[in-house]
């Protein structure tokens, strides 16, 4: 729902002047998030560049297992749309077992999937955390907030993530996503991001949020 289809692009590069060739990826794990970097660096004849990008992402990724292995394991659920409710799946799922969680409705390589309050209450959740597809931070506080009364029912902490940047696209910030996810499910064991990738949500006081993405969850 969040990108054009194959056969739109191909129509609209058909009717360019010149033609470009058209190469289409639909991964749906990080696997074949990771192995479509090779075959665009084909494209643009780069590919010692992707082979580099490649290992990086893969060192980072080993740093984090690295880093909670041994730590419990919370309970989280990946929204990625809050009316009506859509659960994380493709990659996601994925994310969140290498940054130590245990994702508690998405299924890896699955498409996202709706579901109701209810299922996301009876997960029991440690933590809830809110990337509607598309939405930088601010935004997705924004609109998470407008469901806090159904969040504050379910009683997990509950945290906004710029979607658009680390979670919704299939590209090699995903491992920032990883990062991201592993800090916010064990802080004393992963380092913050940079500012504004996240926002820690008090959902029954509305008016107080971590915005600079720091601290501890509420």
């Amino acid at each position: 729902v969040c990108a054009v289809s194959y056969e739109e692009v191909k129509a609209m590069a058909a009717r360019m002047p010149s033609p470009p060739k058209v190469i289409s990826l639909d991964p749906t794990t990080l696997g074949e998030v990771l192995g479509g970097i090779p075959r665009l660096a084909a494209a643009a004849r780069v590919l010692a560049a992707g082979a580099a990008l490649v290992e990086e992402c893969g060192r980072r990724i080993d740093a984090v297992v690295e880093a909670v292995d041994g730590a419990a394991r919370p309970r989280v659920v990946a929204l990625e749309w809050l009316d009506p409710v859509f659960i994380g799946g493709h990659w996601v799922p994925q994310m969140i077992e290498l940054a130590g969680g245990q994702d508690v409705l998405g299924s890896a390589g699955e498409r996202s999937r709706t579901a109701d309050w209810g299922e996301v209450e009876a997960a029991e959740p440690d933590v809830i955390v809110s990337m509607p597809c598309g939405y930088a931070t601010e935004r997705a506080a924004e609109e998470t907030l407008t469901m806090r009364e159904r969040l504050a029912a379910i009683g997990a902490q509950v945290a906004a993530v710029h979607a658009s940047a680390y979670f919704s696209r299939p590209g090699p910030r995903l491992v920032d996503g990883i990062e991201l996810m592993a800090h916010l499910l064990h802080p004393d064991r992963v380092l913050a991001p940079p500012p504004g990738r996240f926002i820690w949500l008090d959902v029954e006081n509305p008016e107080r949020a971590d915005a600079a993405g720091g601290g501890a969850p509420r």
